[in-house]
């Protein structure tokens, strides 16, 4: 059993980073249209993010176990709903792994022009592994560790953007605003099928990750009163720290290109353009820096929480046992190689990470399904398990917070099948998810004709 280290304020910088790491990765969402934007910032959370929260809110003080929403769907859907629940986990990595080390390249090249992506690809990628291999020697120093740095990423990169919404409040209060933030609606030449389709998959993408804490409930302290505190925190963070900045850029920059300042196209590393238009270029070139900063903060977050779904795993015989070690700092050190392995392979494989962008949103959106359906379960199998924090409202409430999500959901893939096709929505995620099942009914039968092996998890 894992020591409960981890802290409220430790707790909080995790998920943080695990849903956000900061505006970074906005750029493209406000280039389909202001108003759009800052609408959909707004929205997002009501109808995704918080239902998904209050679910894991439940179902975390209810079981706070080590692997988290593996060991829900283990005691809600069985072995084979939490084979899928696993694997879609740690496959979802996969595409995420490739999206930080790229975000860090594309922020670090403000500096280093060469490691981005016109750059020399060998050095690129020799960044990228040396990411990779950086955080896994962090995380072998134990969670707490990890929560640490966190904490001090957190400061560092929302730091920049405080002094910019500073700046730009007190230059609204003396000077007034150079453009409306809504005006326009829409980018210039897009209809709102485009717009949306292009922007939907990048705010969700921005607003996902609630559950992923819930891997290390079994390291957290006191994780029936830190989770959902810390859960209820990180939102609004979250929000604030999307809404007020994008809103304070579009005041002073709007989706337009300054006449007094070098041109911005809101696209990937626009931040350090827009910031140092708003207040200076020393703060721009601050902003460059802290994106890396967020770009690893994000992928330590990851590899933390998600080493930790091979390792449950690994007790129930789905992987091999080996996995199942950890060393003094109570770190699962043969799952975290074994990642970094895997991870250097997809990195040094593959290139085109933003094409899976879209396949990154529907994997979550098929995780988040089996935790949805773990949650109704448990609500009508065992109506008496003690849940510190419970969802009022009975059936309609519970249903409902279900629902939203899964209409989001359902209404972005709807618009991106019309404008990208049916493959690259749904059907690179299928071929990515279906991996693992053929080989479930071999497993299943080996782990029949073994002994019983220790459970995954207990509860707290």
């Amino acid at each position: 059993m894992m020591t409960r280290r981890i802290k409220l304020l430790a707790t909080v910088a995790i998920i943080y980073f695990n849903v956000s790491g900061g505006p970074y990765g906005l750029e493209d969402l406000v280039a389909a249209g202001p108003g759009l934007a800052l609408l959909m910032l707004v929205a997002t959370p009501l109808a995704w993010s918080a239902p998904v929260a209050l679910v894991c809110a439940e179902l975390g003080t209810a079981i706070p176990a080590e692997g988290g929403y593996y060991a829900w769907a283990k005691r809600a859907l069985g072995p084979f709903g939490a084979y899928c629940q696993g694997w879609w986990a740690w496959l979802y990595t996969l595409v995420d792994i490739g999206l930080y080390p790229t975000m860090f390249c594309e922020y670090l090249a403000h500096f280093f022009p060469e490691v981005g992506a016109g750059g020399d690809p060998v050095l690129r990628r020799a960044v990228m592994l040396a990411m990779i291999w950086g955080f896994v020697l962090l995380n072998l120093r134990g969670a707490v560790t990890v929560a640490r740095f966190a904490e001090t990423f957190v400061v560092v990169v929302l730091a920049p953007f405080a002094i910019m919404v500073a700046v730009g409040l007190w230059r609204l209060a003396t000077g007034g605003m150079e453009f409306s933030p809504v005006r326009p609606f829409l980018a210039e030449g897009l209809t709102f099928q485009s717009a949306f389709a292009s922007a939907v998959p990048i705010v969700l993408w921005n607003y996902l990750g609630w559950d992923a804490i819930s891997t290390i409930a079994g390291e957290m302290e006191d994780p029936r009163r830190n989770y959902p505190r810390a859960l209820a925190i990180v939102g609004v963070a979250v929000m604030l720290s999307y809404v007020l900045p994008v809103l304070i850029a579009l005041c002073f920059v709007g989706n337009a290109i300054p006449q007094d300042a070098p041109a911005v196209e809101w696209t990937a590393g626009a931040w350090s353009q827009v910031v140092a238009h708003v207040v200076g270029p020393w703060l721009g070139s601050a902003v460059a820096a802290t994106g890396m900063v967020s770009a690893v903060g994000l992928y330590a977050a990851l590899v933390l929480v998600y080493s930790r779904v091979p390792f449950v795993m690994s007790f129930d015989g789905y992987l091999p046992r080996s996995l199942t070690h950890v060393n003094k700092r109570d770190a699962p050190y043969v799952s975290l190689i074994v990642s970094g392995l895997i991870y250097s392979g997809v990195v040094l494989s593959f290139d085109d990470f933003e094409s899976l962008a879209v396949a990154d949103v529907t994997m979550y959106a098929a995780m988040v399904s089996l935790e949805l359906a773990s949650f109704l379960v448990l609500r009508w199998r065992e109506p008496d398990l003690p849940r510190p924090f419970h969802i009022h409202g009975g059936w309609p409430v519970a249903i409902l917070i279900c629902v939203l999500p899964l209409g989001v959901v359902g209404l972005a893939a709807y618009c991106v099948v019309l404008e990208s096709g049916v493959f690259e929505v749904l059907g690179k995620a299928a071929l990515i998810m279906a991996a693992p099942l053929p080989f479930y009914p071999f497993i299943a039968a080996r782990r029949r004709s073994q002994s019983a092996l220790p459970p995954a998890s207990a509860d707290a």
